[in-house]
């Protein structure tokens, strides 16, 4: 079953495809699952199923992709989000796959239900019953003495290591040449160290380098190292969707975040989608980067002492 919703006249569409709805036991097949979406305004959240080792309790999964947008019509701005689960299952029957939901905003979609048809592996039966093979001597070798008496006394080898490699640490330790602590020197504030390199970027003009994926690297991980000093959160292992989630407690307004997310969105794009945005994009994104941490940034940190060499 489907569910549609209508947005600036195109329905979204979830739905699951079987590479081979029949296999036998223990055979391997792919589920691609589908989501396509128009996201004009680049705003849209996407909430993507997540997967362990199972689908279900008989269908176990051997690999996964990780989901990945592209754009399929740049006029209307139309995404597709795929992801690839490589899938077995190890008893015969037929079993279905169940409906996977997508999130989108605060819309539910659900992708079709299918089924996977597992038959069991034929025996031969006319072949005759094997004799047992009768028992024989095999040569016990000096090396397999040496590792056999290894693995009832290693724990003692273990034991007398450890108690040398204390000895040896202890009289180093005991020897060692006691340092006079470095004075400490202060933490350059995040958006300091943020506008450092997001100037140099403007001031020799990064944005009309050919190479757009290695200008928005260098503008997104400069942007979320600010966030993940200025805010404590995990910004440059985050997805954009989890960075706002985030921030949404954070001392920032709403046109803030929404200026942040249209920046990550359109670097993201470039990265991911393979977009290539013109060089007055570009120049737009940087100018709003500087004006964002202009406006978030922490007032006190403006007052911390200077570092100790200067």
């Amino acid at each position: 079953m489907f569910l549609f919703q209508f947005t600036f006249g195109f329905s979204q569409k979830a739905e699951l495809i079987l590479d081979k709805p029949n296999i036998r036991i223990g055979e391997q097949t792919i589920l691609r699952i589908f989501f396509d979406y128009q996201n004009p305004k680049s705003d849209a959240l996407i909430g993507w199923p997540q997967y362990d080792e199972a689908l279900t309790d008989e269908i176990e999964i051997i690999d996964k992709t990780v989901d990945y947008e592209s754009l399929t019509d740049s006029l209307t701005q139309t995404y597709r989000r795929e992801q690839q689960l490589t899938i077995t299952v190890f008893e015969p029957g037929n079993f279905i796959i169940p409906a996977q939901k997508i999130e989108l905003n605060d819309a539910v979609y659900e992708t079709n239900e299918t089924q996977i048809f597992v038959s069991t592996v034929e025996v031969d039966t006319s072949k005759g019953i094997v004799d047992i093979k009768p028992k024989y001597e095999v040569e016990y070798t000096l090396g397999e003495r040496a590792g056999d008496w290894l693995k009832y006394y290693w724990p003692w080898l273990v034991t007398g290591a450890v108690l040398i490699a204390l000895f040896f640490l202890f009289r180093l330790w005991k020897n060692r040449k006691v340092e006079k602590p470095e004075p400490e020197i202060a933490k350059i504030p995040a958006h300091i160290t943020a506008l450092t390199v997001l100037n140099e970027l403007l001031r020799n003009e990064r944005w009309k380098q050919e190479d757009k994926k290695e200008y928005y690297s260098k503008l997104t991980d400069t942007v979320r190292l600010y966030l993940e000093e200025r805010f404590d959160i995990f910004a440059m292992e985050e997805t954009t969707r989890e960075i706002i989630t985030d921030l949404k407690k954070a001392d920032i307004n709403d046109n803030d975040k929404a200026y942040l997310q249209k920046i990550l969105n359109r670097a993201d794009m470039v990265k991911f989608a393979k977009f290539t945005p013109n060089d007055e994009d570009g120049l737009i994104s940087l100018n709003q980067s500087i004006e964002f941490v202009e406006r978030t940034k922490k007032l006190e940190e403006q007052n911390q002492p200077k570092k100790a060499s200067e």
